[in-house]
């Protein structure tokens, strides 16, 4: 059966939008008085049909990893017998969150990601190789993979291997879509170019990127997009999502910002007091998990800073999409009183093939610069070129130190995900 999506929600007009969410969040307000325990105490006394307008909405309690941390049980919104899968955060930023979801929870995130599969212009003609973790409760790999099977794709579950068994798949297979994490990818591209790949004789057409941005600010493709366009010769899209959500925004072949699917999720941008900002402005990513039975979420903080468009896309969705994210809004850096963003550091380093892994360590107390310093993977004779770099792609200029994987691995101890960034830093 071919996948024929829905798209009537991200073509209506703006207003249509508008007010077909303000409904769904409405109906999301009742849902939680009626099922979550965390909600019901939250939003005691609270009529959900109060809900008649944007500003209505801007007026609903936030919710923030802490609260999700300190109170799981309150949030969860089923009975254990309809909990049919059970997914948790990688616990990069903290203590690892175990999410149930529903038999419905696990056709919505397929059918969010179809949509998003869709919108890069990913047909059931596509074989599409996904190179990412499809285990230890992931909710990524196994999104990602249910998403693409949905549309009809046939889907490769490789998963993370060796380079020698990816190029094997990729010889074996010949996809033409692959799905990633950009600085992985970067480094199998140079081992596969290093062996005699020819672009012009691949079959990848498509490269969906996960886990890292692969634009900035500008909306633009910093050095690891553009590599990955180079050495492939392939269309190259960005996808955002975490395990809270059950979403992802991703581009689409207008390349121009992640859309948001709006049946499936209410999208705001918020500043440090709270208050929604205007497009184009960097804040906070608030999001509302509409359509969620097993832990739905009310207004819940991301920490992910980026800003929202508003206007049509040129693909002609109405949707709202967000910018990259720039960075963890607990992990912005102080230097010499300027504020950077994580994001752009990372995506320097993870241009330098000199580079097999690396770590940034943050400490710091009530000044106005951070102490900061690089470990990294690397000969000794390349620390002179990774500082260079840094200074000119980054405006950042700190200790760089020859570290080893052991070290490294010992950093990150039992993190899930492969983590690049170590904040000691007392929360401000």
């Amino acid at each position: 059966m071919v996948f024929r999506p829905d798209l009537s929600w991200e073509f209506k007009s703006a207003d249509e939008i508008e007010s077909r969410s303000i409904r769904a969040v409405r109906n999301h307000v009742k849902h939680l008085l009626e099922s979550s325990p965390w909600y019901k105490n939250t939003l005691h006394g609270f009529d959900s049909n109060e809900i008649a307008s944007l500003d209505d909405i801007k007026k609903l309690p936030f919710t923030t990893k802490d609260q999700l941390a300190d109170h799981m049980e309150q949030f969860r919104a089923v009975s254990s017998e309809l909990a049919v899968e059970t997914v948790v955060t990688s616990g990069s930023t903290g203590r690892p969150l175990l999410f149930w979801m529903t038999a419905n929870d696990l056709e919505r995130l397929a059918y969010n990601e179809a949509l998003s599969f869709h919108g890069a212009g990913v047909t059931a003609y596509d074989r599409a190789q996904v190179m990412v973790s499809l285990d230890r409760m992931f909710i990524a790999g196994m999104a990602y993979y249910r998403g693409l099977t949905t549309l009809g794709a046939n889907t490769m579950r490789v998963g993370v291997q060796s380079f020698e068994m990816q190029k094997n798949y990729l010889d074996l297979m010949r996809p033409t879509v692959l799905v990633g994490v950009p600085s992985f990818l970067r480094k199998f591209g140079q081992k596969l170019c290093d062996s005699g790949f020819d672009s012009s004789e691949s079959t990848i057409k498509k490269i969906v990127c996960i886990g890292e941005t692969i634009r900035d600010s500008s909306m633009q493709l910093n050095g690891v997009g553009r590599i990955l366009e180079d050495i492939f010769g392939a269309d190259v899209y960005s996808t955002y999502g975490n395990t809270e959500l059950s979403v992802a925004y991703c581009e689409c072949t207008a390349k121009s910002g992640g859309h948001a699917h709006p049946e499936l999720v209410y999208t705001e941008i918020v500043n440090d007091a709270g208050n929604v900002l205007p497009d184009g402005e960097v804040g906070e990513l608030v999001c509302t998990t509409l359509g969620v039975e097993g832990v739905p979420l009310l207004r819940y903080r991301t920490g992910d800073l980026t800003f929202k468009i508003s206007e049509q896309c040129t693909c002609g969705r109405n949707s709202v999409r967000i910018g990259p994210i720039l960075g963890r809004k607990s992990q912005l850096i102080k230097l010499r009183g300027t504020t950077v963003y994580p994001a752009t550091i990372l995506s320097a380093l993870n241009e330098l093939d000199c580079i097999t892994d690396y770590m940034i360590i943050i400490e710091g107390d009530d000044s106005l610069s951070d102490h900061v310093v690089l470990h990294v993977v690397a000969h000794a004779t390349h620390v002179a070129r990774i500082s260079e770099h840094l200074r000119a792609a980054a405006r950042v200029n700190f200790p760089v130190l020859v570290s080893n994987q052991a070290t490294l691995n010992g950093y990150r101890g039992d993190a899930a995900k492969k983590i690049h960034i170590i904040d000691k830093r007392s929360r401000r």
